[in-house]
């Protein structure tokens, strides 16, 4: 049985009482460009985490209550209109969405304390809405349709593999790039909805058991293999050509800072060392792109760094891929390189442009992910 506002009986008829069963109607701002038919509605639920570390949250549309405000308190508590209660606490929506800070979201919502003890929120919602909700974080539903319906499948195995591998945790996934990119219900809409209705609990398989699908902006032409990136290595995740990669934003790109710049930004990222004087690759993958790289100060000390762990420090945004060549400019250095991500699994852009000439999303994802099989979970 779910309630409002999972905490005790007496505390769901105090909230009932003290504000009511109606819901606040948020601003134009909110406001969404469909909602989703029943069918979307399904038994395969998941757990995002969408807030971590807010000093405060405003929720609106709970059942059976008014606006309320939530704050941590002394104690592990938290603090929902002056009155503390322990956590987790619970809310599901009184109509179809239920907004955090005017972000709506589909589903249930529980507010609790992490580990280190910052407010955290938690999304429970079926999975096929939060993929709709998921295509225009990640992509952008203007692109041709089987590359939209490509997304949806590698989201939502990567979704079934996070919920499987982390079954004691509070959550499934992050809201965040670490995981997938999820901004809540307001970025739906009717292509995306498509996408995931015709694709409906797909995922890909290896051996019978859900694909780990990563998946990246662009490759840059060719993407990783998993094992010249991390220490995992997956037989479908290997490196393939991507020559539609060409009409992505960030093919090639170029980066250029001062010494001290670098300084700084390795300084941020936890590296003590002087002003670099010289930076020099040590190895590449097959592909080109770096694996380890030295990085020598004035004083002769140096720093070994994987690419990935120079991308880290100096920001993925900035540092765009491991696949570039770096040399000294004066008092500084310039970083020149092609694609963007590590470079893992499906390109983005590159499915992109299979879709554009022609390719439907069985044969897109059977080329980045060679010994999967499309298979109907649920």
């Amino acid at each position: 049985m779910r309630y409002g506002f999972l905490i005790s009986i007496p505390v769901i008829f105090f909230f009932g009482v003290l504000f009511g069963c109606g819901s606040v109607v948020p601003t134009e701002e909110a406001t969404l460009q469909i909602q989703p038919r029943p069918a979307l509605e399904g038994r395969e639920l998941i757990r995002v985490l969408v807030v971590n570390g807010a000093r405060e949250l405003r929720i609106q549309g709970a059942r059976g209550a008014g606006p309320l405000h939530v704050s941590k308190g002394f104690g592990g508590n938290l603090v929902v209109n002056g009155k503390v209660y322990a956590p987790p606490l619970k809310f599901s929506p009184q109509s179809d969405f239920i907004y955090i800070d005017k972000t709506p979201y589909r589903g249930t919502i529980e507010v609790t304390l992490g580990p280190d003890g910052v407010v955290q929120v938690i999304d429970e919602l079926p999975l096929e809405n939060y993929l709709v909700g998921l295509i225009n974080s990640e992509i952008s539903s203007k692109w041709p349709v089987e590359a939209l319906k490509a997304q949806a499948v590698i989201a939502r195995t990567y979704a079934v593999y996070q919920k499987r591998a982390r079954s004691g945790s509070p959550f499934h996934l992050t809201n965040t790039n670490m995981d997938q990119v999820y901004s809540g219900a307001h970025t739906e809409d009717l292509a995306a909805l498509r996408a995931v209705e015709e694709t409906a609990g797909e995922i890909l398989a290896y051996r019978g058991e859900p694909a780990l699908t990563l998946y990246h902006s662009n490759a840059g032409g060719r993407t990783e293999s998993a094992k010249d990136v991390w220490a995992g290595d997956y037989p479908y995740l290997k490196a393939v050509k991507s020559p539609f990669d060409r009409g992505a934003p960030n093919f090639q790109w170029e980066f250029a800072a001062s010494a001290g710049t670098l300084t700084g930004l390795l300084g941020r990222a936890g590296y003590d060392m002087g002003e670099p004087v010289r930076i020099k690759v040590k190895q590449r993958s097959p592909t080109g792109r770096v694996k380890k790289i030295l990085i020598l100060d004035s004083s002769d000390r140096g720093l070994t760094l994987s690419g990935e762990e120079l991308r880290k420090a100096l920001g993925y945004a900035i540092l765009r891929s491991t696949l570039f060549n770096v040399k000294r400019t004066g008092s500084g250095f310039l970083f020149k390189g092609r694609g963007s991500g590590h470079g893992v699994g499906l390109s983005q852009w590159g499915a992109k442009g299979m879709a554009v000439k022609g390719y439907d999303y069985r044969t897109i994802l059977g080329h980045f992910y060679h010994g999967t099989s499309l298979i109907k979970a649920y």
